[in-house]
């Protein structure tokens, strides 16, 4: 039961974590507005000397570097606690087929992240920051659709860690209640065995 409720404690906080990663990452890009819209006015010189297409492109430049180094550290962070589930699972509790497999499918998707789509997201981006013309107009499709695949696989994860700790909840009460079941019938078999 304890290790039922650990492994719950660890999907919990890894839910929390991955949503507040996404929301940080937002915010790198929203900051960049915020700042081009009411500029500070040491801010307001700066941009008018360089020029506001070009500040917006070395910020979003500066922005997306931001964003790529928090999701790699993220991931990394994401692989020790994907394996280290896993493992407890396998070897802490007694859970069964289903409860291993999604969350062996939760390490390949981390390890997918990490290895293919991140790695060809930080290229697509750095590319991208200062393209022009056409080049610039095939990295943006190329980048959507590669975030798009990213969300993609946050979303899945995020749908598979609930469940999961769903699946984990639900046999704990499922099991308690049968414990109980089991607990009066042998106590009646006991007890006519005894009046015997």
């Amino acid at each position: 039961m304890h290790a039922r409720r650990l492994a719950c404690f660890i999907l919990g906080m890894w839910l929390a974590a991955g949503i507040a990663v996404a929301w940080l990452e937002r915010e790198d890009f929203q900051t960049i507005q915020d700042v081009l819209s009411q500029p500070d006015p040491a801010v307001a010189e700066r941009v008018k000397a360089l020029g506001a297409h070009e500040t917006y492109l070395l910020m979003g430049h500066v922005a997306s570097e931001q964003r790529q180094r928090t999701i790699s550290g993220w991931e990394d962070l994401e692989m020790v606690l994907s394996l280290g589930f896993f493992f407890f699972l396998l070897f802490g509790t007694r859970e069964g087929k289903l409860p291993l497999a999604m969350a062996l499918v939760l390490v390949a998707m981390v390890l997918l992240e990490r290895f293919l789509l991140t790695p060809e997201a930080l290229s697509l981006a750095r590319i991208a920051s200062f393209a022009t013309g056409r080049a610039a107009s095939a990295e943006a499709v190329r980048r959507t659709v590669l975030s798009s695949v990213h969300q993609g696989f946050e979303i899945a994860k995020w749908t598979l860690e609930w469940a999961l700790a769903a699946m984990l909840v639900l046999r704990r009460s499922q099991r308690s209640g049968d414990s109980g079941d089991q607990f009066h019938v042998v106590d009646k078999s006991d007890y006519r065995h005894v009046n015997r």
